[in-house]
Protein backbone atom coordinates (compact mmCIF):
# COMPACT_ATOMS: atom_id res chain seq x y z
CA UNK A 1 0.00 0.00 0.00
CA UNK A 2 1.20 3.17 -0.64
CA UNK A 3 2.10 5.64 2.31
CA UNK A 4 -0.38 8.44 1.17
CA UNK A 5 -3.93 7.36 1.46
CA UNK A 6 -7.12 10.05 0.84
CA UNK A 7 -8.76 11.64 3.86
CA UNK A 8 -12.07 9.75 4.13
CA UNK A 9 -15.46 11.60 3.78
CA UNK A 10 -17.34 11.61 7.01
CA UNK A 11 -20.41 13.25 6.23
CA UNK A 12 -22.00 9.87 6.69
CA UNK A 13 -21.55 10.20 10.17
CA UNK A 14 -24.87 8.22 12.04
CA UNK A 15 -25.20 11.39 14.46
CA UNK A 16 -25.07 14.96 12.85
CA UNK A 17 -23.19 16.06 16.41
CA UNK A 18 -19.75 14.02 15.75
CA UNK A 19 -19.18 15.49 12.25
CA UNK A 20 -17.09 18.22 14.31
CA UNK A 21 -13.67 17.61 15.23
CA UNK A 22 -13.78 13.97 14.98
CA UNK A 23 -11.47 12.85 12.23
CA UNK A 24 -10.11 9.63 13.28
CA UNK A 25 -6.63 8.44 13.90
CA UNK A 26 -6.26 7.08 10.72
CA UNK A 27 -6.60 10.90 8.57
CA UNK A 28 -4.00 12.54 11.15
CA UNK A 29 -0.96 12.78 8.46
CA UNK A 30 -0.30 12.35 4.88
CA UNK A 31 1.71 9.35 5.39
CA UNK A 32 1.52 6.43 7.57
CA UNK A 33 5.07 7.46 9.13
CA UNK A 34 3.85 11.25 9.42
CA UNK A 35 0.33 9.38 11.33
CA UNK A 36 2.43 7.52 13.54
CA UNK A 37 4.56 10.30 14.99
CA UNK A 38 1.69 12.57 15.20
CA UNK A 39 -0.27 10.31 17.05
CA UNK A 40 2.92 9.04 19.31
CA UNK A 41 4.34 12.85 20.01
CA UNK A 42 2.18 13.51 22.29
CA UNK A 43 1.56 10.18 24.45
CA UNK A 44 5.40 9.50 24.39
CA UNK A 45 5.27 13.26 25.93
CA UNK A 46 2.99 12.33 28.41
CA UNK A 47 4.69 9.29 29.67
CA UNK A 48 7.78 11.24 29.79
CA UNK A 49 6.04 14.02 32.15
CA UNK A 50 4.51 11.24 33.84
CA UNK A 51 7.77 9.35 34.56
CA UNK A 52 9.35 12.44 35.36
CA UNK A 53 6.77 13.21 38.51
CA UNK A 54 7.36 9.98 39.20
CA UNK A 55 11.11 10.72 39.54
CA UNK A 56 10.40 13.65 41.08
CA UNK A 57 8.33 12.04 43.94
CA UNK A 58 11.26 9.43 44.31
CA UNK A 59 13.65 12.20 44.84
CA UNK A 60 11.48 13.87 47.33
CA UNK A 61 10.83 10.75 49.37
CA UNK A 62 14.46 9.52 49.02
CA UNK A 63 15.24 12.26 50.56
CA UNK A 64 13.63 11.48 54.04
CA UNK A 65 16.23 8.31 53.95
CA UNK A 66 16.84 5.01 53.05
CA UNK A 67 13.84 3.38 55.04
CA UNK A 68 11.45 5.88 53.55
CA UNK A 69 12.17 4.61 50.09
CA UNK A 70 12.30 0.83 50.92
CA UNK A 71 8.60 1.45 52.32
CA UNK A 72 7.68 2.60 49.14
CA UNK A 73 9.75 -0.17 47.48
CA UNK A 74 8.30 -3.09 49.05
CA UNK A 75 4.84 -2.06 47.84
CA UNK A 76 5.71 -1.58 44.85
CA UNK A 77 4.89 -4.99 43.36
CA UNK A 78 1.08 -4.99 44.95
CA UNK A 79 0.97 -1.28 43.09
CA UNK A 80 1.72 -3.25 39.68
CA UNK A 81 -0.73 -5.83 40.70
CA UNK A 82 -3.58 -3.55 41.21
CA UNK A 83 -2.27 -1.57 37.77
CA UNK A 84 -2.74 -4.67 36.00
CA UNK A 85 -6.25 -4.98 36.91
CA UNK A 86 -7.02 -1.71 35.95
CA UNK A 87 -4.77 -2.02 32.30
CA UNK A 88 -6.75 -4.85 31.76
CA UNK A 89 -10.18 -2.70 32.01
CA UNK A 90 -8.62 0.09 29.80
CA UNK A 91 -6.87 -2.46 27.26
CA UNK A 92 -10.36 -3.68 26.85
CA UNK A 93 -11.92 -0.53 26.37
CA UNK A 94 -9.59 0.55 24.10
CA UNK A 95 -10.27 -2.03 21.73
CA UNK A 96 -13.91 -1.93 21.76
CA UNK A 97 -13.71 2.26 21.17
CA UNK A 98 -11.09 1.93 18.55
CA UNK A 99 -12.89 -0.74 16.50
CA UNK A 100 -16.13 1.06 16.62
CA UNK A 101 -14.75 4.62 15.43
CA UNK A 102 -12.48 2.66 13.03
CA UNK A 103 -16.54 1.54 11.73
CA UNK A 104 -17.45 5.11 12.20
CA UNK A 105 -20.44 3.95 14.26
CA UNK A 106 -20.54 7.28 16.86
CA UNK A 107 -23.80 5.68 18.38
CA UNK A 108 -21.13 2.63 19.64
CA UNK A 109 -18.75 4.60 20.35
CA UNK A 110 -20.68 6.57 22.65
CA UNK A 111 -22.28 3.56 24.63
CA UNK A 112 -18.62 2.14 24.79
CA UNK A 113 -17.71 5.16 26.70
CA UNK A 114 -20.47 5.65 28.86
CA UNK A 115 -20.35 1.93 30.02
CA UNK A 116 -16.18 2.52 30.32
CA UNK A 117 -17.02 4.99 33.41
CA UNK A 118 -19.32 2.56 34.99
CA UNK A 119 -16.87 0.08 34.48
CA UNK A 120 -14.11 2.08 35.89
CA UNK A 121 -15.96 3.00 39.18
CA UNK A 122 -17.05 -0.19 40.04
CA UNK A 123 -13.84 -1.96 39.60
CA UNK A 124 -11.86 1.22 41.35
CA UNK A 125 -14.26 0.50 44.40
CA UNK A 126 -13.27 -3.37 44.24
CA UNK A 127 -9.90 -2.42 44.88
CA UNK A 128 -10.13 -0.18 47.38
CA UNK A 129 -12.44 -2.54 49.57
CA UNK A 130 -8.96 -4.75 48.94
CA UNK A 131 -6.72 -3.19 49.49
CA UNK A 132 -7.66 -1.37 53.14
CA UNK A 133 -8.38 -5.26 53.61
CA UNK A 134 -4.93 -6.71 53.64
CA UNK A 135 -2.77 -3.04 53.60
CA UNK A 136 -0.96 -4.06 56.80
CA UNK A 137 -0.87 -7.25 56.30
CA UNK A 138 0.74 -7.26 53.12
CA UNK A 139 4.07 -5.31 53.54
CA UNK A 140 4.85 -8.26 56.27
CA UNK A 141 4.19 -10.93 54.12
CA UNK A 142 6.81 -9.31 51.46
CA UNK A 143 9.30 -9.46 53.94
CA UNK A 144 9.26 -5.47 54.86
CA UNK A 145 12.18 -4.47 58.59
CA UNK A 146 11.05 -3.07 61.36
CA UNK A 147 12.50 0.07 59.88
CA UNK A 148 10.28 -0.05 56.69
CA UNK A 149 7.04 -2.18 58.43
CA UNK A 150 5.21 1.45 59.47
CA UNK A 151 5.83 3.77 56.83
CA UNK A 152 4.90 0.58 54.05
CA UNK A 153 1.69 -0.11 55.84
CA UNK A 154 0.47 3.68 55.79
CA UNK A 155 2.04 4.50 52.25
CA UNK A 156 -0.84 1.31 51.05
CA UNK A 157 -3.30 2.64 52.95
CA UNK A 158 -3.57 5.56 51.28
CA UNK A 159 -2.77 4.66 47.85
CA UNK A 160 -6.00 2.15 48.64
CA UNK A 161 -7.89 5.53 49.05
CA UNK A 162 -7.19 7.24 45.37
CA UNK A 163 -8.04 3.82 43.38
CA UNK A 164 -11.52 5.10 41.98
CA UNK A 165 -9.71 7.97 40.74
CA UNK A 166 -7.10 5.90 39.70
CA UNK A 167 -9.25 3.91 37.71
CA UNK A 168 -11.22 6.59 36.15
CA UNK A 169 -8.13 8.43 34.77
CA UNK A 170 -6.62 5.11 33.38
CA UNK A 171 -8.94 4.29 31.81
CA UNK A 172 -10.46 7.48 30.09
CA UNK A 173 -7.00 8.14 28.82
CA UNK A 174 -7.19 5.15 26.89
CA UNK A 175 -10.39 5.69 25.34
CA UNK A 176 -9.32 9.43 24.53
CA UNK A 177 -6.32 8.07 22.80
CA UNK A 178 -8.31 4.83 21.43
CA UNK A 179 -10.49 7.70 19.63
CA UNK A 180 -7.24 9.78 18.43
CA UNK A 181 -7.03 12.25 20.65
CA UNK A 182 -3.41 11.72 22.60
CA UNK A 183 -2.78 15.31 23.43
CA UNK A 184 -5.95 15.76 25.97
CA UNK A 185 -4.92 12.94 28.31
CA UNK A 186 -1.19 14.38 27.59
CA UNK A 187 -2.03 17.82 29.39
CA UNK A 188 -4.24 16.53 32.16
CA UNK A 189 -1.64 13.84 33.18
CA UNK A 190 0.75 16.74 33.12
CA UNK A 191 -1.81 18.74 35.19
CA UNK A 192 -2.05 15.67 37.75
CA UNK A 193 1.17 15.04 38.10
CA UNK A 194 2.36 18.76 38.89
CA UNK A 195 -0.48 18.80 41.40
CA UNK A 196 1.28 15.88 43.08
CA UNK A 197 4.56 17.34 42.94
CA UNK A 198 3.01 20.53 44.61
CA UNK A 199 1.27 18.72 47.25
CA UNK A 200 4.78 16.69 47.89
CA UNK A 201 6.05 19.89 48.76
CA UNK A 202 4.10 20.83 51.21
CA UNK A 203 2.80 17.11 53.01
CA UNK A 204 6.23 15.69 53.13
CA UNK A 205 8.31 18.62 54.53
CA UNK A 206 8.03 20.45 58.05
CA UNK A 207 7.37 24.30 58.23
CA UNK A 208 10.01 25.94 56.96
CA UNK A 209 11.73 29.64 56.10
CA UNK A 210 12.69 30.45 52.53
CA UNK A 211 14.72 33.33 51.78
CA UNK A 212 13.95 35.90 49.15
CA UNK A 213 16.02 35.29 45.97
CA UNK A 214 18.10 38.81 46.44
CA UNK A 215 18.65 38.58 50.19
CA UNK A 216 21.86 36.72 49.28
CA UNK A 217 22.78 33.03 51.59
CA UNK A 218 20.53 29.48 50.81
CA UNK A 219 17.09 29.64 49.77
CA UNK A 220 15.34 27.46 52.02
CA UNK A 221 16.09 26.74 55.70
CA UNK A 222 14.15 24.08 57.42
CA UNK A 223 13.12 25.97 60.84
CA UNK A 224 14.59 23.29 62.98
CA UNK A 225 17.53 23.39 61.33
CA UNK A 226 18.41 19.79 59.75
CA UNK A 227 18.51 19.38 55.74
CA UNK A 228 15.72 18.43 54.17
CA UNK A 229 17.78 16.73 51.35
CA UNK A 230 19.04 13.78 52.67
CA UNK A 231 19.30 12.38 56.10
CA UNK A 232 22.21 13.04 57.92
CA UNK A 233 23.23 15.60 55.76
CA UNK A 234 24.84 18.58 57.20
CA UNK A 235 22.28 21.27 58.47
CA UNK A 236 21.60 24.20 56.41
CA UNK A 237 23.02 27.33 57.29
CA UNK A 238 20.98 30.02 58.85
CA UNK A 239 19.38 32.19 55.73
CA UNK A 240 20.29 35.78 55.52
CA UNK A 241 18.04 38.48 55.19
CA UNK A 242 14.66 38.75 54.58
CA UNK A 243 12.72 35.13 54.79
CA UNK A 244 9.16 34.15 54.35
CA UNK A 245 7.68 31.15 56.57
CA UNK A 246 6.48 28.21 53.94
CA UNK A 247 3.73 25.81 55.67
CA UNK A 248 4.85 22.18 56.01
CA UNK A 249 2.35 19.47 56.89
CA UNK A 250 5.36 17.55 57.66
CA UNK A 251 3.80 14.18 57.53
CA UNK A 252 6.77 12.16 55.47
CA UNK A 253 5.79 9.43 53.47
CA UNK A 254 2.16 9.20 54.70
CA UNK A 255 2.11 12.91 52.82
CA UNK A 256 3.00 11.97 50.29
CA UNK A 257 0.63 8.56 49.73
CA UNK A 258 -1.83 11.77 50.08
CA UNK A 259 -0.69 13.73 47.40
CA UNK A 260 -0.68 11.05 45.01
CA UNK A 261 -4.24 10.20 45.81
CA UNK A 262 -5.68 13.69 45.64
CA UNK A 263 -4.18 13.89 42.53
CA UNK A 264 -5.61 10.79 40.88
CA UNK A 265 -8.81 12.30 41.70
CA UNK A 266 -8.08 15.62 39.69
CA UNK A 267 -6.87 13.91 36.88
CA UNK A 268 -10.39 11.91 36.87
CA UNK A 269 -12.14 14.95 37.11
CA UNK A 270 -10.11 16.45 34.13
CA UNK A 271 -10.80 13.71 32.01
CA UNK A 272 -14.50 13.51 32.36
CA UNK A 273 -14.99 17.07 31.81
CA UNK A 274 -13.19 16.25 28.75
CA UNK A 275 -15.03 13.41 27.58
CA UNK A 276 -18.40 15.58 27.72
CA UNK A 277 -16.66 19.16 25.89
CA UNK A 278 -13.72 17.69 23.76
CA UNK A 279 -14.48 17.50 19.94
CA UNK A 280 -13.11 14.18 19.55
CA UNK A 281 -15.24 10.45 18.25
CA UNK A 282 -15.26 9.97 22.16
CA UNK A 283 -17.35 12.76 23.65
CA UNK A 284 -20.34 12.30 25.43
CA UNK A 285 -23.20 13.42 26.64
CA UNK A 286 -23.38 13.77 30.65
CA UNK A 287 -26.93 12.43 30.67
CA UNK A 288 -27.36 9.10 29.13
CA UNK A 289 -27.54 5.47 29.88
CA UNK A 290 -24.53 4.63 31.80
CA UNK A 291 -26.23 0.62 32.58
CA UNK A 292 -23.87 -2.47 31.28
CA UNK A 293 -24.81 -3.75 27.88
CA UNK A 294 -24.53 -7.56 27.92
CA UNK A 295 -22.99 -7.51 23.99
CA UNK A 296 -20.38 -5.18 25.39
CA UNK A 297 -19.80 -7.32 28.78
CA UNK A 298 -19.12 -10.04 26.15
CA UNK A 299 -16.62 -8.73 24.32
CA UNK A 300 -15.25 -6.31 27.08
CA UNK A 301 -14.83 -10.23 28.95
CA UNK A 302 -13.13 -12.07 25.78
CA UNK A 303 -10.71 -8.98 25.50
CA UNK A 304 -10.03 -8.13 29.45
CA UNK A 305 -9.98 -11.41 31.06
CA UNK A 306 -6.97 -12.38 29.00
CA UNK A 307 -4.89 -9.67 29.88
CA UNK A 308 -5.62 -9.23 33.44
CA UNK A 309 -4.50 -13.06 33.93
CA UNK A 310 -1.27 -11.79 31.82
CA UNK A 311 -1.09 -8.54 33.95
CA UNK A 312 -1.64 -10.99 37.04
CA UNK A 313 0.91 -13.19 36.01
CA UNK A 314 3.53 -10.87 35.66
CA UNK A 315 2.87 -8.89 39.09
CA UNK A 316 2.40 -11.74 41.03
CA UNK A 317 5.95 -12.71 39.97
CA UNK A 318 7.28 -9.60 40.67
CA UNK A 319 5.83 -9.85 43.93
CA UNK A 320 7.89 -12.78 44.32
CA UNK A 321 11.15 -10.85 42.82
CA UNK A 322 10.39 -8.42 45.50
CA UNK A 323 10.02 -11.15 48.34
CA UNK A 324 13.41 -12.46 47.05
CA UNK A 325 15.36 -9.08 46.46
CA UNK A 326 13.64 -8.00 50.11
CA UNK A 327 15.67 -10.67 51.39
CA UNK A 328 19.12 -9.51 50.29
CA UNK A 329 18.92 -6.30 52.74
CA UNK A 330 17.86 -2.71 52.82
CA UNK A 331 20.63 -1.06 50.09
CA UNK A 332 19.91 -3.73 47.45
CA UNK A 333 15.93 -2.89 47.60
CA UNK A 334 16.51 0.61 47.49
CA UNK A 335 18.65 0.13 44.59
CA UNK A 336 16.45 -2.01 42.77
CA UNK A 337 13.94 0.30 43.46
CA UNK A 338 15.37 3.15 41.77
CA UNK A 339 16.39 1.57 39.18
CA UNK A 340 13.28 0.10 38.47
CA UNK A 341 12.10 3.89 38.41
CA UNK A 342 14.59 5.39 36.46
CA UNK A 343 13.86 2.28 33.84
CA UNK A 344 10.78 4.11 33.00
CA UNK A 345 12.85 7.11 31.42
CA UNK A 346 14.34 4.05 28.67
CA UNK A 347 10.63 2.64 28.12
CA UNK A 348 8.40 5.48 28.02
CA UNK A 349 8.73 5.66 24.49
CA UNK A 350 7.91 2.40 24.36
CA UNK A 351 4.27 2.75 25.81
CA UNK A 352 3.58 5.65 23.68
CA UNK A 353 4.00 3.64 20.40
CA UNK A 354 1.87 1.01 22.69
CA UNK A 355 -0.58 2.82 23.10
CA UNK A 356 -0.40 4.44 19.30
CA UNK A 357 -0.21 0.75 18.36
CA UNK A 358 -3.19 -0.34 19.42
CA UNK A 359 -5.29 2.75 18.38
CA UNK A 360 -3.83 2.61 14.74
CA UNK A 361 -4.52 -0.83 14.42
CA UNK A 362 -7.68 -1.32 16.27
CA UNK A 363 -9.28 1.29 13.43
CA UNK A 364 -7.36 0.01 10.62
CA UNK A 365 -9.27 -3.17 11.46
CA UNK A 366 -12.45 -1.65 12.70
CA UNK A 367 -12.59 -0.62 8.77
CA UNK A 368 -11.28 -3.59 7.67
CA UNK A 369 -8.13 -2.92 6.20
CA UNK A 370 -5.56 -5.49 7.01
CA UNK A 371 -2.72 -4.21 4.56
CA UNK A 372 -2.93 -0.62 6.45
CA UNK A 373 -3.22 -2.62 9.79
CA UNK A 374 0.36 -4.68 8.40
CA UNK A 375 1.82 -1.14 7.60
CA UNK A 376 1.66 0.11 10.51
CA UNK A 377 2.70 -2.69 12.46
CA UNK A 378 6.06 -2.25 10.59
CA UNK A 379 6.49 1.42 10.78
CA UNK A 380 5.86 1.63 14.22
CA UNK A 381 8.21 -0.82 15.14
CA UNK A 382 10.83 0.61 12.94
CA UNK A 383 10.17 3.96 14.29
CA UNK A 384 10.11 2.99 17.97
CA UNK A 385 13.31 0.83 18.04
CA UNK A 386 15.32 3.56 16.55
CA UNK A 387 13.83 6.58 19.20
CA UNK A 388 14.48 3.84 22.07
CA UNK A 389 17.72 2.89 21.31
CA UNK A 390 18.77 6.68 21.03
CA UNK A 391 17.05 7.19 24.64
CA UNK A 392 19.28 4.50 26.21
CA UNK A 393 22.31 5.80 25.08
CA UNK A 394 22.59 9.22 27.46
CA UNK A 395 21.07 7.07 30.47
CA UNK A 396 23.87 4.67 30.42
CA UNK A 397 26.02 7.07 30.14
CA UNK A 398 24.68 8.99 33.31
CA UNK A 399 23.80 6.39 35.46
CA UNK A 400 26.07 7.67 38.04
CA UNK A 401 24.88 10.41 37.78
CA UNK A 402 20.79 9.77 37.72
CA UNK A 403 21.33 7.47 40.85
CA UNK A 404 23.07 10.23 42.78
CA UNK A 405 19.77 12.61 41.96
CA UNK A 406 17.57 10.14 44.47
CA UNK A 407 19.60 8.74 47.01
CA UNK A 408 23.08 10.15 48.92
CA UNK A 409 23.36 6.61 50.13
CA UNK A 410 27.00 5.60 48.97
CA UNK A 411 25.82 2.03 48.69
CA UNK A 412 22.57 2.93 46.89
CA UNK A 413 24.32 4.72 44.79
CA UNK A 414 27.49 2.38 43.77
CA UNK A 415 25.26 -0.33 43.37
CA UNK A 416 22.44 1.37 41.26
CA UNK A 417 24.84 2.86 38.82
CA UNK A 418 25.80 -0.92 38.33
CA UNK A 419 21.60 -1.71 38.05
CA UNK A 420 20.85 1.19 35.83
CA UNK A 421 23.20 0.41 33.17
CA UNK A 422 22.66 -3.23 32.55
CA UNK A 423 19.28 -2.00 32.17
CA UNK A 424 20.16 0.43 29.88
CA UNK A 425 22.31 -1.71 27.59
CA UNK A 426 19.25 -4.04 27.68
CA UNK A 427 16.38 -2.45 27.84
CA UNK A 428 15.44 -2.80 23.62
CA UNK A 429 14.51 -6.46 24.31
CA UNK A 430 11.62 -4.81 26.82
CA UNK A 431 10.99 -1.82 24.83
CA UNK A 432 10.31 -4.05 21.60
CA UNK A 433 8.08 -6.42 23.44
CA UNK A 434 5.97 -3.73 25.04
CA UNK A 435 5.70 -2.35 21.80
CA UNK A 436 4.50 -5.60 20.20
CA UNK A 437 1.80 -5.89 22.42
CA UNK A 438 0.01 -3.06 21.97
CA UNK A 439 0.12 -3.83 18.41
CA UNK A 440 -0.90 -7.57 18.80
CA UNK A 441 -3.86 -5.53 21.16
CA UNK A 442 -4.93 -3.83 18.99
CA UNK A 443 -6.27 -6.36 16.37
CA UNK A 444 -7.78 -8.39 19.92
CA UNK A 445 -4.40 -10.37 20.05
CA UNK A 446 -4.41 -11.22 23.31
CA UNK A 447 -3.67 -14.76 24.52
CA UNK A 448 -0.36 -14.80 22.72
CA UNK A 449 0.75 -11.87 24.70
CA UNK A 450 -0.43 -13.98 27.99
CA UNK A 451 1.16 -17.00 26.53
CA UNK A 452 4.55 -15.31 26.33
CA UNK A 453 4.41 -14.12 29.60
CA UNK A 454 3.53 -16.75 31.33
CA UNK A 455 6.71 -18.53 29.60
CA UNK A 456 8.57 -15.58 30.46
CA UNK A 457 7.91 -14.85 34.11
CA UNK A 458 7.30 -18.38 35.45
CA UNK A 459 9.69 -20.52 33.14
CA UNK A 460 12.72 -18.06 32.85
CA UNK A 461 12.56 -14.56 35.34
CA UNK A 462 11.52 -16.39 38.95
CA UNK A 463 14.23 -19.14 37.92
CA UNK A 464 16.72 -16.92 36.87
CA UNK A 465 16.26 -14.74 39.26
CA UNK A 466 16.25 -17.80 42.41
CA UNK A 467 19.60 -18.85 40.51
CA UNK A 468 21.87 -15.58 40.65
CA UNK A 469 21.12 -14.85 44.41
CA UNK A 470 20.93 -18.02 45.60
CA UNK A 471 23.59 -20.01 43.91
CA UNK A 472 25.34 -17.49 42.07
CA UNK A 473 25.36 -14.61 44.53
CA UNK A 474 25.41 -12.54 42.01
CA UNK A 475 23.40 -9.85 44.18
CA UNK A 476 20.62 -7.05 42.82
CA UNK A 477 23.29 -6.60 39.73
CA UNK A 478 21.90 -10.66 38.60
CA UNK A 479 18.39 -10.11 39.50
CA UNK A 480 19.18 -7.53 36.50
CA UNK A 481 20.49 -9.71 33.91
CA UNK A 482 18.26 -12.44 34.44
CA UNK A 483 15.49 -9.71 33.82
CA UNK A 484 16.93 -8.67 30.57
CA UNK A 485 17.54 -12.81 29.47
CA UNK A 486 13.77 -12.77 30.15
CA UNK A 487 12.95 -9.78 27.88
CA UNK A 488 15.00 -11.11 25.27
CA UNK A 489 13.44 -14.76 24.76
CA UNK A 490 10.14 -12.44 24.71
CA UNK A 491 11.13 -10.14 22.30
CA UNK A 492 11.81 -12.54 19.79
CA UNK A 493 9.09 -14.71 20.63
CA UNK A 494 6.91 -11.57 19.81
CA UNK A 495 8.98 -10.58 16.60
CA UNK A 496 8.32 -14.44 15.09
CA UNK A 497 4.28 -13.47 16.19
CA UNK A 498 4.27 -10.15 14.07
CA UNK A 499 5.97 -11.74 10.44
CA UNK A 500 3.68 -14.36 10.69
CA UNK A 501 0.72 -12.16 10.41
CA UNK A 502 -1.67 -14.28 12.34
CA UNK A 503 -1.83 -11.56 14.84
CA UNK A 504 -4.46 -10.10 12.46
CA UNK A 505 -7.38 -12.91 12.48
CA UNK A 506 -6.71 -13.92 16.44
CA UNK A 507 -9.35 -11.61 17.79
CA UNK A 508 -12.11 -13.42 19.99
Amino acid sequence: MSKRYRRQDLAGAADPREKQGTENALLLGKSIPETILRLSGPAILEQFLICLASLVDTAMVGSIGAAATASVAVNISSVWLINGCITALSVGFSFLVSHSVGEQDPIKTEQAVRQSITASVTLGALLTAVVLAIHRALPRILGAGPDVLPGAQTYMGIIGLGLIGQTLGVVLSAVLRSAGDTKTPMAANLASNLLNVIGNFFLIYPARQIALPFAGGPSLAAADGPALLSAGSPALPAAVGPQIPLWGAGLGIKGAAIATSLSQYALAAMLLYAICHAPTPAKIRLRGDYRFRRRTLQSLFRIGIPVLLERVTLCLGQISLTAMISGLGTIPLAAHYLTSQTEGLLYLPAYGFAYTGTTLIGQSLGAKDKKLAARFARDICIISTVVILAACIPVYGAAGAIIRLFSKDAGVAQLGTLTIKIAAATEIFFSFFLVACGICRGAGDVKFPLAVSLIGMWGLRIGLVWLVTHMLHWGVAGVWIAIAADCFVRSCLFLWRLLSGKWMDAAP
